[in-house]
């Protein structure tokens, strides 16, 4: 059998008559470790939420053995370096299990699992919706106006078609299999009666 290399192509014929081609090799993805985010306290966490907008890395929320957060971390993918992310407003409360999505040019940040998982009190599930702009770090709440998608974690969220896509979670009782989608571009959700509107 012969053997391949990035910059030759190959072909390999088996006892049983199976010839197989192969066509000069490339590396197309490769794995590289990033520095850690050790300059903030705090800032290794689980159960948070992970987003890309354009050439930064935004994690948000999640648990750090002690508390549940609520802060923005913002990775600079060229540069390889941690901060901050720029924030005006209110932010979501701390939470776990959340979803974030990207559209356009905003994140947007649905329900999760907030309260003192130390102190075991206030403890539930959310059903809200916030916003956070890339472009002013601004922070905005929207606010239901009917019909709400029952509070959950540990759900699925997506875009797709100018939407964001709720699906399935946990209320805390029982694991949900429904489907909410909320509009993004009128600023209304939808869910055969349930409408949202933007603050």
């Amino acid at each position: 059998m012969s053997s391949i290399t990035n910059s030759e192509a190959s072909t390999s014929t088996f006892d049983n008559g199976l010839t197989l081609e192969f066509g000069p090799l490339e590396t197309v993805h490769r794995w590289n470790r990033m520095p850690e985010c050790d300059e903030f306290v705090g800032a290794r966490r689980s159960k948070h939420t992970v987003v890309a907008y354009k050439e930064a890395i935004y994690v948000f929320g999640g648990d750090n053995g002690k508390c549940m957060l609520n802060d923005l971390l913002r990775f600079d993918v060229k540069e390889t370096s941690w901060g901050r992310a720029f924030a005006t407003g209110s932010p979501p409360a701390p939470r776990y299990h959340h979803s974030a999505v990207v559209y356009n040019t905003s994140m947007f940040v649905f329900g999760g699992y907030t309260g003192d998982i130390h102190s075991n009190s206030n403890l539930s599930n959310k059903n809200d919706l916030f916003e956070y702009k890339f472009y002013t770090g601004q922070w905005v709440e929207w606010k239901f106006v009917c019909r709400t998608p029952v509070p959950r974690s540990a759900h699925g969220a997506a875009v797709y078609d100018s939407k964001l896509w709720i699906f399935a979670g946990y209320d805390g009782n029982a694991r949900l299999n429904d489907m909410w989608t909320i509009s993004l571009n009128v600023r209304i959700i939808h869910h055969n009666e349930a409408i949202m509107m933007y603050n």
